[in-house]
């Protein structure tokens, strides 16, 4: 009988668990708010909003939820492998879960490009992976290289509830 319980409950867990997904939102000019010559207003998910904040030539992401913003500037300069960080392309990907159809978000990752400081004339990309924690965003680390987007997708997971 303890038998019979125990596989009912392992059965009924595994079918319910959810799995991680992504969802993509974009940076590109045409998708945002322009709040000043600095700050752009990026569409998030699950109540996030994304502000690309632009300062000479670097730029990085900072996470605002429900009017509480962290700031990630000295974080994103220091993990972009180089100097003069700044924010690639026009996506950012979102990791979380879906139920019911509603996207529930744990973390984002999006790619910044820096000038390699051993020689100028090369670019290092890293991939920065962000935890959201309601209003206390924090980076959980980078990655770059031949198995990036696997690996930034593990480590973002390391921030599911």
């Amino acid at each position: 009988m303890k038998r019979l319980l125990l596989l009912s409950l392992l059965l009924t867990g595994t079918c319910f668990a959810q799995k991680a997904t992504s969802v993509y939102t974009s940076t590109a000019m045409k998708d945002v708010k322009i709040l000043s010559s600095s700050e752009l207003l990026c569409k998030g998910e699950g109540g996030y909003e994304l502000l690309h904040r632009i300062g000479d030539i670097r730029s990085w992401i900072d996470v605002r939820f429900k009017g509480t913003t962290s700031d990630l500037y000295s974080a994103t300069m220091q993990s972009g492998r180089g100097m003069f960080v700044a924010k690639q392309n026009d996506v950012v990907e979102w990791r979380g879960t879906m139920k019911d159809d509603v996207f529930t978000p744990y973390a984002i990752i999006y790619r910044v490009l820096a000038q390699n400081r051993d020689n100028p004339d090369k670019n290092n990309s890293t991939l920065i992976v962000v935890a959201l924690n309601e209003g206390k965003a924090k980076i959980l680390g980078t990655t770059h290289g031949k198995d990036e987007d696997a690996e930034a997708k593990n480590l973002a997971d390391t921030a599911a509830p």
